[in-house]
């Protein structure tokens, strides 16, 4: 999952994913709220699930666990 969301970012933003770091912030990765509500609705399309966001989910890795902990 982690590498799923990991890939969708780095398409997002152009860039390799070996420069999204699942523990960086999002505003560290270069996302504004906007960007991000945008990937939300792709990642839960892709893994066929509901994201409620909020200023916790603020990483990556926050947002793998807060998947799987709501499937």
């Amino acid at each position: 999952m982690k590498e799923t969301i990991i890939r969708i970012i780095a398409e997002y933003l152009d860039k390799d994913e070996s420069e999204i770091s699942a523990t960086e912030t999002f505003s560290d990765i270069g996302l504004d709220s906007l960007d991000i509500m945008e990937l939300v609705m792709q990642i839960e399309e892709e893994l066929d699930c509901k994201i409620e966001l909020s200023q916790e989910l603020n990483t990556i890795e926050k947002l793998c666990a807060y998947i799987e902990k709501n499937k």
